[in-house]
C-alpha cells in the first residue's frame, strides 16, 4: 500500500512540506540572531507545521536546541508550568547524563522520568500544586536554561491562552524570566490575532514591543498546485490540471483543507478529475452534516444568514455595504458589524487580505449546497 503523502496532522520531513521557504528563512534568522518572534495566522493555515519544519532543520544542522510546547489545553499558571516544564526538560534529557543532571540539579521540582511510548525517548514531567510552586518552578527552569551552554529556541503554541488564566500576572512573570535569560529565543504563536496583538502591542502590557511580529498567510496557488501534482505523479496517479484547480478553489488554498481533500482523493487510487473531486467533496460534507447542523444551533438567525451569504459570495470585503445587506436581507449595518465581530471572536470567520471568509472550508461548501449554489 502506498504511503499517503498528504499529511493532515503532525510533521514528518521536508518531503511532505509545501513551500514556506521565505517564512522558514525569516523564522530561522530571528532565532539565530536571538530575537523573540510572535507568529499568528488563522487556525489550521500552517503555523505549527512551519515551526516544526524550522525545528526539524535545526536538529539536522544543530543550530539551536528546539523546544515545542502547546498550551491550548491549559487553563491556569499551574497547568502552564507543568506543560512548559515537561517540554523543556524532556528536550534537554536526550541522554543518560542529561537525565542525571536534571534529577540532581532540579530535585526540588520532583521530576518524574518516563519513556515516551511513541518516540521511545525519555520524558520528564513535573507536578505543581499551587500558584507559588508554579512561580518558583518557572524560576528554577529558566535558571537551568541560562546555565545550559546551548542556545534554546522555545515555541509556545496557542499563547493567547495565558490571557484567559485566572492569575493576572502571568505575562509579567514570564516577561521577567525571559529578560533574564540570554540564551533563549521565544516563539509565541496562536490563531487569535486580536488577543495576541493585544498582548504584544498594547503599551501598558508586559510584552509590549518585545517581539518581532509575523503573520502567516496562505501558500501561493501556484506552489500548492505544483506540490499536489508532484505528489500524485510520484505515486503513479494521474491528475487533471483542472481538477487540481478545483481542489484549490473548493479549499480556498487553506492548508488543512487542501491536505485533507487531497488525502481522501489519494486513498481512492483512481485518476483525479473534476467529477471525482466533486463526488469526494459531497461525501465529506455529507459525513459532517450532523456537525454542521450543531453549528447552526449555536448561531442566531442573523449569524446564520450572514455566514451563508459570505459562503455564497466566496468571501466579502465590505459586509456592511448597502448592496450586500439588501441582497441577503441582513438588516441594519450596525447589527451586521456586531455579528461580524462575534463570528470572528468565535472563529467561524476570519479576515485574510481584507476579505472575510469562513474558517471551515467544508462548512462553507455545505452552506453553499444548502443555499443552492453548490
Amino acid at each position: 500500500m502506498k504511503e499517503n503523502p498528504f499529511l493532515i496532522s503532525g510533521y514528518i520531513s521536508p518531503d511532505y512540506f509545501c513551500d514556506r521557504e521565505n517564512e522558514t528563512k525569516m523564522v530561522t534568522e530571528a532565532i539565530r540572531n536571538r530575537r523573540h518572534l510572535t507568529i499568528f495566522s488563522p487556525r489550521r493555515i500552517g503555523k505549527t507545521g512551519l515551526i516544526r519544519h524550522v525545528f526539524y532543520t535545526a536538529r539536522q544542522k544543530k543550530y539551536f536546541l528546539p523546544v515545542y510546547t502547546d498550551i491550548l489545553a491549559t487553563s491556569s499558571l499551574k497547568e502552564f508550568t507543568e506543560c512548559f516544564g515537561r517540554s523543556v526538560l524532556s528536550a534537554i534529557a536526550t541522554s543518560e547524563s542529561g537525565l542525571k543532571k536534571i534529577l540532581k540539579k532540579l530535585a526540588s521540582l520532583r521530576p518524574k522520568i518516563s519513556i515516551d511510548p511513541v518516540t521511545g525517548e525519555p520524558s520528564v514531567s513535573i507536578t505543581v500544586n499551587n500558584k507559588k510552586e508554579a512561580v518558583d518552578s518557572l524560576e528554577i527552569i529558566f535558571r537551568y536554561i541560562q546555565e545550559h551552554r546551548k542556545h534554546f529556541a522555545i515555541a509556545i503554541d496557542e499563547f493567547q491562552q495565558v490571557a484567559a488564566y485566572p492569575e493576572k500576572n502571568v505575562e509579567a512573570v514570564l516577561r521577567t524570566h525571559i529578560q533574564q535569560t540570554s540564551n533563549v529565543s521565544l516563539i509565541f504563536s496562536g490563531s487569535r490575532k486580536h488577543i495576541l496583538t493585544g498582548i504584544f502591542s498594547t503599551p501598558d502590557k508586559p510584552f509590549y514591543n518585545s517581539t518581532q511580529m509575523m503573520e502567516i498567510g496562505k501558500i501561493t496557488r501556484e506552489s500548492y498546485k505544483s506540490f499536489i501534482i508532484e505528489k500524485f505523479k510520484n505515486n503513479s496517479f494521474e491528475t487533471e490540471s483542472s481538477a487540481v484547480d478545483l481542489i484549490l478553489e473548493i479549499t480556498s488554498v487553506h492548508t488543512f483543507y487542501v491536505q485533507y481533500l487531497c488525502n481522501r482523493l489519494f486513498s481512492l487510487n483512481v485518476k483525479v478529475d473534476n467529477e471525482v473531486v466533486n463526488k469526494m467533496l459531497f461525501r465529506i460534507i455529507t459525513e459532517n452534516e450532523a456537525v454542521y447542523a450543531s453549528y447552526i444551533t449555536l448561531l442566531t438567525p442573523l449569524h446564520f444568514r450572514l455566514l451563508r451569504a459570505i459562503a455564497i459570495n466566496g468571501g466579502i470585503q465590505n459586509p456592511t455595504s448597502s448592496e450586500f445587506l439588501s441582497t441577503y436581507d441582513l438588516g441594519a449595518a450596525s447589527s451586521v458589524a456586531l455579528a461580524i465581530k462575534s463570528l470572528t471572536e468565535k472563529e467561524f470567520i476570519t479576515s485574510i487580505d481584507g476579505s472575510y471568509s469562513l474558517n471551515d472550508q467544508f462548512f462553507n461548501s455545505w452552506l453553499k449546497y444548502k443555499g443552492g449554489s453548490f
